[in-house]
């Protein structure tokens, strides 16, 4: 019987199983797909914080883009530079892979085209039946199978209240040096679709995406169409890679012998979409919160409780302020965001963001920029609409 089970190979449930391995645990992952990072869920925007979890080989590294163009419906750019905190575009399959590769370094066990079908729950152990016929026991399970959300009743939680759909790909394309958010209505319907140059063998290539509430793949091909858009794509784009995108929080996170982390936990940042930092961030917190409770054997929802009030009082601040925030930007007509968008480009606001912006940490940022003059007048109007 395995200490731990964690079901998933992306970075929650790779960080999860590395850090357990490290930590002397005895671990498995189950992944149900044929290889690991395979299909590729996530554009791979990191800043250098993320080293202080897990050093980012340089040889995954795309690009390393120095500013953000936010682009207005109209045609209005704010550029936004990067503070200093060295945003960097990785190959997201070649970042599991090498998640991959660390856990098994450690002693773990990874296994692809392996998808779990049932899983049952008892005092003693967690049972997990595979599509091989296979019925595996371990003493814990951690729930990394991002937002299927297929065994969430084990929690007895509520599914996240708020989700967004994404399609993305990837295209060739003519060079560019900035990463680009193109907000509005006719864009995308409470959210924005992105731009995201790479290299891949020297020649470039752009990162197109859509986040929204409806049909996002729809969304993305008009805007693929776009006489300025398409004049820049060099191939037909493909078709894109659909998901879920959780706003909020998962009701519980934790019971008798189970954990669920990153995605699976419903753990993104609510303004941008982001969800690697948050991923490896509360892995670790349910790593060690399972290290000590299998070494206590303890394994009851009580003990493992620890694990969300780590995590809460972690990001749930940052979370509320950034749903706040979301949902004053989704009421705002086309012609608010054009105002919203000189604003932004401002020296006075272009100044506060110097000063506060982190790439991780939304919150405190937010705080300021809304109580600047131009901007706080334009998020008040949206109340009313």
């Amino acid at each position: 019987m395995a200490d731990v089970v964690v079901i998933g190979a992306g970075p929650a449930g790779l960080y999860a199983a590395l850090l357990l391995a490290q930590g002397g645990a005895d671990v498995l992952v189950l992944e149900e797909h044929a290889s690991i990072g395979v299909p590729t869920h996530c554009t791979g925007i990191v800043s250098a914080e993320m080293n202080r979890l897990y050093k980012i080989p340089d040889d995954i590294v795309l690009n390393r883009p120095s500013a953000c163009l936010v682009v207005s419906p109209h045609g209005r750019i704010a550029r936004l530079e990067d503070p200093g905190e060295e945003i960097a575009v990785v190959d997201r399959a070649g970042f599991d892979r090498a998640l991959a590769a660390s856990v098994l370094e450690a002693g773990g066990i990874v296994r692809a085209n392996c998808r779990v079908d049932q899983v049952r729950r008892s005092d003693r152990f967690v049972e997990i039946e595979t599509n091989h016929g296979e019925r595996l026991r371990a003493r814990a399970l951690v729930l990394a199978c991002g937002v299927t959300f297929r065994f969430h009743a084990l929690l007895a939680s509520r599914l996240p209240s708020s989700v967004l759909h994404t399609a993305q790909l990837e295209v060739s394309a003519s060079a560019a040096d900035a990463l680009e958010v193109h907000v509005g209505r006719n864009v995308a319907p409470e959210g924005f679709a992105w731009l995201v140059p790479v290299r891949r063998h020297a020649a470039p290539y752009l990162k197109v995406g859509m986040l929204l509430r409806g049909d996002a793949s729809a969304y993305l091909d008009t805007f693929l169409a776009r006489p300025e858009i398409a004049l820049r794509l060099r191939e037909t784009p493909r078709e894109p890679i659909r998901r879920l995108l959780p706003l909020a929080p998962v009701e519980r996170s934790y019971t008798h012998r189970v954990v669920a982390v990153g995605d699976a936990a419903g753990l993104t940042k609510p303004v941008s979409g982001g969800g690697i930092f948050y991923s490896l961030l509360s892995a670790q917190f349910a790593a060690e919160t399972l290290i000590t409770a299998l070494a206590d054997d303890d394994l009851s929802a009580g003990r493992l409780s620890q694990y969300e009030t780590r995590w809460r009082d972690r990001f749930m601040m940052e979370i509320r302020i950034g749903r706040w925030f979301r949902d004053r930007l989704t009421r705002l007509t086309d012609s608010e965001w054009d105002s919203l968008v000189v604003a932004l480009a401002s020296e006075q606001v272009q100044s506060v963001i110097k000063q506060g912006a982190r790439f991780n940490w939304h919150g405190s940022l937010i705080l300021s920029v809304i109580k600047q003059p131009g901007i706080r007048s334009i998020l008040f109007r949206s109340l009313f609409h």
